[in-house]
């Protein structure tokens, strides 16, 4: 393949080298293939995210419902974690451990995609082509920045799951005489409608607080607890068994108090003179010790983990056999 280009200064017509062109073409060909790959990857992803929502989506039920009890206003009966699934199998059927769960499923999708594939590449700014060059506080900053930039996509789904779930609690108690909302496409519309674009994104900033601390316990936990497995286990399902276990909990520890805030800022609603409970996340942590002390901050904690762990286990181990059976290797 060949084309011209004028010589400089005389204006004749020299033809351009086979080997450049060539070099051009391999270089457009590189950049469709790597196209192809992250493509192939987010759908890999979102493949492996559902099946883990689906999976620990009872356990995720339990923990918003938890983080709720206790604020202001609350009235009923407080339950630990096994007493609100019977709670909640009991006076909603079983169908309502799995309200909410659409949203759930949906935001996953751009928000697993971008986390797990951004991860990757925003670690080669800090390391290059070799993952095991990687400091601890390259992969944290890694994590972080992918975590909340993938969270700040997702609001609108996580707020409308948050709100799904918390519905159920209000019904039993009397206070809303049914659901807000029928599904996804209504519980936007109407949000929208009252609350205009701002609603879609109330309670953004813990929600993507507490994303960017998820992804510092879980990408970097993950990356970095298999950095050591696979030495000693090899790359197969018990070094990401072992892996993902590591990645749950450091998950869940970093993360469960700006999961309690978010839980509450999307779940409130205008009081009586058109203001809100809590304005942002540090007012809702000052109320919520004040009124409940500390460790209130840590509600729902064992069945964030109890979710997270499992989450986390079945997404790796789904993830890591989809790459292998497809070509692209495992995850590192």
């Amino acid at each position: 393949i060949a084309c011209n280009f004028p010589s400089r200064g005389t204006g004749k017509q020299f033809p351009r080298s086979g080997h450049a062109a060539m070099v051009a073409t391999a270089s457009q060909m590189a950049g469709e293939a790597t196209a192809v790959v992250i493509v192939k990857k987010f759908c890999l992803t979102g493949a492996a995210s559902m099946c883990a929502e689906s999976a620990t989506f009872p356990i995720d039920m339990a923990k918003t419902r938890l983080q709720l009890q206790g604020e202001p206003g609350f009235t009923g009966t407080k339950f630990g974690f096994f007493g609100m699934l019977q709670n909640v199998a009991r006076s909603e059927g079983l169908v309502g451990l799995y309200v909410g769960i659409t949203p759930a499923v949906v935001r996953h999708i751009p928000y697993t995609g971008f986390r797990a594939i951004g991860y990757e590449y925003i670690r080669k700014l800090f390391c290059g082509d070799d993952p095991s060059k990687a400091s601890i506080l390259a992969k944290a900053a890694s994590g972080m920045t992918v975590g909340g930039i993938a969270q700040a996509i997702a609001v609108p789904c996580d707020l409308v799951k948050v709100r799904m779930m918390g519905d159920g609690r209000l019904v039993a108690a009397g206070k809303l005489d049914k659901p807000r909302y029928t599904g996804l496409v209504h519980a936007f519309q109407t949000i929208y409608r009252a609350e205009g674009w701002r609603g879609m994104y109330a309670g953004c900033g813990p929600a993507i607080q507490r994303a960017a601390l998820v992804n510092l316990g879980e990408l970097t936990t993950y990356d970095t607890a298999k950095g050591y497995f696979v030495t000693v286990l090899g790359d197969n399902i018990g070094c990401h068994l072992c892996s993902a276990v590591c990645s749950g909990f450091f998950a869940a520890l970093c993360s469960t108090p700006a999961d309690v805030a978010k839980s509450r800022i999307m779940n409130q609603a205008r009081q009586a003179d058109g203001s809100l409970m809590y304005s942002g996340t540090l007012d809702c942590w000052v109320k919520t010790v004040r009124s409940e002390g500390f460790l209130a901050l840590y509600k729902g904690f064992l069945p964030g983990w109890m979710r997270l762990g499992p989450w986390q286990l079945v997404f790796w181990c789904t993830y890591e056999q989809l790459r292998i059976a497809t070509g692209l290797g495992g995850f590192r």
